[in-house]
């Protein structure tokens, strides 16, 4: 499969436990910048998420075992509280 193949299913965030374990997945419509606000709201609201990764979209049955396109982990929202207060 192609990229161009791949990109044009669109994309999905993914949240992993502290195992590495996918337990939310949600596919987005929006461009990188609105998935990575998608990820930053399931680290907010899911205590057991520790990272959000943004994935070209492989389907449901997947584990995303690639190099995510962007990745934000609960330390980084902290990083990002700090610096705007």
């Amino acid at each position: 499969m192609s990229n161009t193949e791949r990109s044009s299913g669109g994309l999905v965030v993914i949240a992993r436990n502290a195992n590495g374990q996918v337990v939310t997945r949600i596919t987005s419509r929006y461009e990188l910048a609105g998935a990575l606000r998608t990820a930053c709201s399931i680290l907010k609201l899911k205590l057991d998420v520790v990272r959000a990764e943004v994935h070209p979209d492989e389907g449901p049955a997947s584990t995303y075992p690639g190099k995510p396109l962007a990745t934000i982990s609960t330390d980084d929202l902290v990083l990002i509280r700090h610096q705007q207060s």
